[in-house]
């Protein structure tokens, strides 16, 4: 039988993209101070054995870090072959995203499961999957519930939900139609009282380190993090404090909105922004999280902003 917490000696990650890497960063530095701990990462063969290009580089980036890559395909392998793959490690971290299409997070969870991994982190970093139920419009995050019952529904393998909300660049995205910067326009979804939280790739990293370490372990629990959260009238008036001009002011009502996603049933932009048009389950209160208990900073919208979005008047 594997060890538990806190006799945990290999983790492999999944995935070394926009969150990977910051998970990855995060828990190298975290294994220095853990003498005994392995990190691997799982890469496409075509990633790891790659001779040249930014494939190359990154792996180079992973060993200076003292990471290991294990080959192997979540979209194309089996159950069985991934389960193959997971069983000699302790705990997986996936931080894989939705690129392997639909069905995939299942798969992985049943490869982790079949596996007997001691401790399992699946891909929820998003929105609180539970509150939202089925039926948001989105497939995905209907996947992303049945992964919880799959997780729920047995006591082998410990796991941990880390729950961020949105990704703070998506929010300031063109594509997801809430900021708009050539226009000055901020569009509400559903009611300008409503809420989302938001959370940097980065403080996502550091903070999944730190609640993988955490002592006592988390265990068969949701933990929530934000590096911010706020309603879309909040949001109007931090993009007009950032942009220094009037705002104009858009509220997209649900009825709008479900015209938009029958008139447009491929727009994954417009799925998007039905399903986040509501009170509850994408938002929550920044002092109740993890970060704010521990009394760990993490960045504000306002902070990303200025970081990412300089105007004139910052300098």
């Amino acid at each position: 039988m594997k060890s538990t917490n806190p006799s945990i000696n290999t983790v492999l990650i999944l995935g070394a993209g926009e969150l990977g890497l910051p998970v990855l960063r995060a828990m190298s530095r975290q294994a220095r101070l853990h003498h005994a701990l392995n990190i691997s990462v799982l890469l496409r063969p075509e990633a790891a054995r790659a001779v040249s290009g930014p494939h190359r580089a990154r792996r180079d980036a992973l060993t200076r870090l003292g990471i290991a890559v294990v080959e192997g395909d979540l979209q194309q392998n089996s159950v069985d072959e991934l389960s193959a793959l997971l069983r000699g490690f302790d705990a997986v971290i996936n931080c894989s995203g939705f690129v392997g299409g639909a069905g995939t997070q299942i798969k992985i969870t049943q490869a982790a499961l079949q596996a007997g991994v001691a401790r399992y982190f699946p891909w929820q970093f998003g929105v609180d999957y539970d509150v939202v139920g089925k039926g948001s419009g989105q497939q995905v995050w209907d996947e992303q519930l049945e992964v919880r019952h799959l997780l729920r529904a047995q006591k082998a393998t410990a796991w941990v939900i880390v729950s961020t909300g949105i990704f703070t660049s998506y929010l300031f995205d063109s594509g997801f139609g809430v900021v708009d910067a050539a226009t000055k326009t901020v569009r509400a979804l559903g009611d300008w009282r409503y809420a989302v939280t938001l959370t940097t790739p980065e403080d996502i990293g550091r903070l999944t380190a730190a609640i993988f370490f955490h002592r006592p372990a988390f265990r068969n629990q949701v933990v929530y993090i934000a590096g911010d959260t706020l309603t879309y009238r909040e949001l109007a008036d931090v993009m007009q404090a950032h942009w220094g001009v009037e705002v104009n002011r858009v509220l997209l009502d649900n009825e709008r909105l479900q015209e938009e996603v029958r008139n447009h049933p491929r727009d994954v932009g417009a799925k998007y922004r039905l399903a986040f048009a509501r009170p509850d389950g994408v938002a929550w209160d920044k002092a109740k999280t993890f970060n704010a208990r521990q009394g760990i900073a993490t960045t504000t919208a306002e902070q990303w902003l200025a970081q990412q979005c300089p105007t004139s008047q910052d300098g």
